[in-house]
């Protein structure tokens, strides 16, 4: 009996071993690769206000799961690159930046300037410019806001390069000098466009640029997003939870330092890009945006919003 009883224990011992083999196995294997990790968020460098936040917003209703989005890593990268190229009417030698893990382009318009492509290979985001075209401070034919945006979503869906997700547009100058001083002057129209996800919108890095220059030439192109897939609806954190950051002054929160008071006027439920790899965030994730509006000192009324992750 007694030797039957070892028998039996170091059987134990080898089960308990080759159970935790296992768990070891399992979580290096499955559960590791496949967890979502936390979202870094960037903070604004100002201080945030200690203050207390009127809300006028409602918590009732709101969403208890979100779907996870995961990034999908380029394919068939040479025969994008190439597409790209000709779109772009570049002819140069397609060369690999080891440090920078991307492909580029560079051709040469003059003694002093280039074009320039740029594809980053652990995300599949890109870069076009002309640096002629950029570098002109004497724009004659500019076009308006209206125009600027019609060129640019033209050109985008002439090559294939625009995205239906991408339905938020908006227009700044690229200027120098100052109005007061009367050396003011517009040098291109920067035409953004934000994207959605199932109606919810996307925070972060998420953008297509499209700079639009003299005589609504295209001097500059960014594609600054990663593509993705469905990966797992998961529960979230209570909207009155995550507020309880923007309280605690932990959330990503863009508020006027000078704020004096603040009113919470909306709460909804959006996403957040990384600008990382995929390696580093795999993930789109679903955050809380408390957008509202603040008075400063001053008086002044300015809006801002507060971002808290929505997985914990």
């Amino acid at each position: 009996m007694k030797i039957n009883g070892i028998k039996i224990g170091n059987m134990l011992k080898v089960f308990f071993v080759i159970l935790i083999i296992a768990f070891i196995a399992g979580y290096f294997l499955y559960i590791r690769p496949n967890r979502i990790p936390p979202l870094n968020i960037p903070k604004p460098g100002n201080e945030i206000p200690d203050i207390d936040y009127k809300v006028t917003a409602k918590f009732d209703n709101l969403p208890v799961e979100a779907m996870v989005y995961k990034f999908k890593k380029p394919k068939n990268i040479d025969t994008e690159i190439k597409s790209l190229a000709k779109i772009f009417g570049l002819k140069g030698e397609v060369e690999y930046q080891p440090i920078w893990r991307a492909y580029s382009i560079k051709e040469k318009i003059d003694e002093k300037y280039y074009r320039e492509f740029e594809y980053e290979i652990d995300t599949g985001r890109w870069h076009y410019v002309d640096r002629k075209e950029l570098n002109n401070d004497d724009p004659q034919n500019l076009p308006s806001d209206e125009e600027a945006k019609k060129i640019a979503l033209d050109f985008l869906k002439k090559n294939g390069i625009y995205d239906k997700r991408f339905i938020y547009c908006a227009v700044t100058d690229d200027s120098s000098g100052d109005k007061i001083t009367n050396d003011y002057k517009v040098h291109h129209k920067s035409v953004y466009f934000y994207p959605v996800v199932e109606g919810k919108p996307v925070y972060g890095v998420s953008r297509i640029i499209v700079v639009v220059g003299d005589n609504g030439k295209i001097v500059e192109v960014y594609k600054w997003y990663k593509e993705f897939e469905e990966y797992n609806k998961v529960k979230i954190v209570p909207a009155e939870k995550a507020f309880e950051k923007v309280k605690n002054r932990e959330a990503s929160n863009n508020i006027n330092p000078m704020a004096k008071s603040a009113t919470i006027k909306e709460v909804v439920l959006a996403y957040w890009e990384d600008a990382g790899t995929i390696e580093e965030q795999p993930y789109l994730q679903p955050v809380w945006v408390f957008a509202g509006e603040a008075v400063t000192e001053d008086g002044k009324v300015e809006k801002f919003d507060a971002v808290v992750p929505a997985i914990e």
